[in-house]
């Protein structure tokens, strides 16, 4: 499926509904961004727990970075 989208001046992009779909990709959900031989990929992960307390949040995305830089 190949879909046609516009970045903006902030750099941000609107994934269309028919790909949202088809991904199971749902507000508040979290895309893992790559560069593989040129294109971006994104790639939907799970980070528990599914809703992020406020006063922790800090602490998921220290794990969540140290966990992608290990896969490197």
């Amino acid at each position: 499926m190949n879909e046609l989208v516009k970045v903006s001046s902030k750099g941000l992009l609107t994934l269309p509904k028919s790909i949202r779909e088809q991904l199971n990709i749902n507000i508040g959900d979290y895309l893992d961004v790559t560069i593989e031989t040129g294109k971006v990929v994104l790639q939907k992960v799970e980070i528990m727990p599914k809703k992020i307390d406020r006063e922790n949040e800090d602490k998921v995305w220290k794990e969540y970075a140290i966990r992608r830089l290990t896969k490197e």
